[in-house]
């Protein structure tokens, strides 16, 4: 029951990261925002969470796991009402940061609560692999509810969804969570807090700010290379620390460290693919939102076949192999991608979507064992941190790095249409959204307007999603090269007392 309650909130923590991918074309229509603040609609939530996990880590250690978890659920069912009620772009924005804070006074709690009632090596192997299966799965799923919401709702439905499961969750931990915190928690580090924050927003503001403006634009280079400064000082400071935020010595071992790196890969690609794949179907198929989640399930039924599996293959082969093999999967699919036209065939896009969720729910269980069994058992606080931060940094920079790729792109091959206007152009090469919303207003030339943009789409996805790829397989690579046989493993890891057991 504790496990039940546990994995029901990763399960909202995951599905709110995908949930609006499908919501996407209908906030296009009644906000308007820009393909920046587009961007951030979708990342903002990942962003915020990623910033936060580990200094939520050290609150529920501190001020007790099961409070910490369920002050999370109350910021998380508040923040969903806000969400869903906005009118206006800020607002949306500004109730996704705030998701983003429930859902990090959440995840930590969640993997904490494990540590502490699984005191069997091999129970707490298993409930870590059914933990990292339930994130795969939640983002599997958030496309497909959110599309069966749409056929019927407004857009807000998708936030307002997450609010039975959040009183459920609430109630379940009430009755069956027992509390718990660290007896010798340390110093609470704000000044950490704030740098990691500060750090990432920078970073991927800049990110998206340069591919939109180019290199020209001075404040989006200044906040970048301040995003960058104030990591670095993160982790100078980590290093200073007795009581550091982020254990990162822990990084002295390739394994772990790759397989880090995986997860958070994993998570790169595969919600980089599904901000785009959404409005292909919506927008250049023309696809109603139940129909794109429909199109969804590929993924989420590949994803729940795969995650069980995990745990077999890498008994069997190794995690090197298990990795090596679940990346280059997800790397051939999204390379199927790049075939992408507007009357492409769906047995492309069904064997392109099961192929990414069953290879993304591979890396990112495998992964997340190593993880855990690479680290002592009195370091394995810090090596869960680190894991769900590259849970949500994966996915936050899937977003940014890849999405800002595609716009740029988009704007690139844009051409100019006869009988346009220069201000209607210049929306129009906004995002493939706002380009159709234009397109309405203007009649005949609309007409020409919108098929201009979906070749534009279609170019830059092309492109984009095999640069997915080309991630894909050099992490398939660096695993092979880096990661133990599987003899080698299981003897290192008899010798060094690994955290979560097989």
């Amino acid at each position: 029951m504790v496990l039940a309650v546990v994995c029901s909130g990763l399960l909202l923590v995951a599905m709110d990261a995908t949930v609006l991918n499908v919501a996407l074309p209908s906030i296009a229509h009644q906000l308007s925002p820009s393909a920046v603040q587009l961007l951030w609609i979708i990342d903002l939530y990942s962003l915020v969470v990623a910033g936060l996990l580990v200094f939520a880590g050290s609150l529920s250690d501190r001020f007790g796991r099961r409070r910490v978890f369920l002050i999370g659920l109350a910021v998380f069912g508040l923040a969903s009402v806000v969400a869903a009620m906005a009118d206006t772009t800020a607002l949306l924005i500004a109730s996704r940061a705030l998701r983003g804070i429930g859902g990090a006074l959440i995840m930590p709690a969640t993997l904490s609560v494990i540590r502490n009632v699984f005191t069997d090596a091999r129970e707490r192997g298993m409930a870590i692999a059914i933990w990292a299966s339930t994130a795969s799965v939640g983002t599997a799923a958030g496309p497909i509810l959110a599309g069966l919401l749409l056929e019927s709702f407004w857009w807000g439905s998708v936030f307002l969804l997450t609010i039975p499961p959040v009183l459920l969750a609430a109630a379940g931990a009430l009755a069956w969570v027992p509390e718990s915190r660290d007896p010798n928690p340390g110093r609470i580090d704000g000044l950490s807090a704030l740098l990691s924050i500060v750090g990432m927003v920078g970073i991927v503001y800049g990110i998206k700010e340069i591919a939109k403006h180019g290199f020209s634009d001075g404040i989006s280079v200044a906040v970048g290379v301040l995003g960058v400064v104030a990591l670095a000082v993160f982790v100078g400071r980590q290093r200073q620390l007795s009581y550091p935020m982020i254990d990162l010595e822990l990084f002295r071992s390739r394994r772990f460290t790759t397989s880090a790196l995986a997860v958070l890969l994993s998570f790169f690609g595969f919600f980089g693919l599904l901000f785009f794949i959404t409005q292909y179907f919506q927008v250049v198929r023309n696809l109603s939102p139940l129909e794109t989640g429909v199109r969804m399930l590929p993924l989420a039924i590949a994803s729940l076949i795969a995650a069980p599996l995990t745990d077999v293959f890498v008994r069997k082969y190794g995690t090197r192999l298990t990795l090596t093999g679940g990346f280059t999967v997800i790397a051939a699919s999204m390379a199927l991608f790049t075939v992408l036209d507007g009357e492409s065939s769906e047995v492309l896009s069904v064997f392109g979507l099961a192929g990414v969720g069953f290879g993304a729910a591979i890396a990112v269980t495998a992964g997340s064992q190593a993880i855990m069994v690479s680290a002592p058992m009195d370091r394995a606080g810090g090596a869960a941190a680190i894991q769900e931060t590259s849970f949500e940094l994966g996915a936050g920079l899937g977003v940014a790095l890849l999405g800002s790729l595609m716009t740029a792109l988009y704007g690139h091959y844009f051409d100019d249409v006869a009988g346009v206007s220069g201000a209607a152009l210049e929306n129009a090469r906004e995002s493939l959204p706002t380009a159709q919303e234009q397109a309405g207003r203007l009649g005949e030339a609309g007409q020409e307007l919108f098929t201009a943009a979906q070749s534009a789409f279609l170019e830059a996805l092309s492109i984009t999603v095999m640069a997915g790829a080309v991630a894909m397989l050099i992490i398939a690579v660096l695993a092979y090269l880096f990661l133990p046989n599987r003899v080698k493993e299981q003897k290192e890891l008899e010798e060094s007392g690994g955290g979560g057991g097989w």
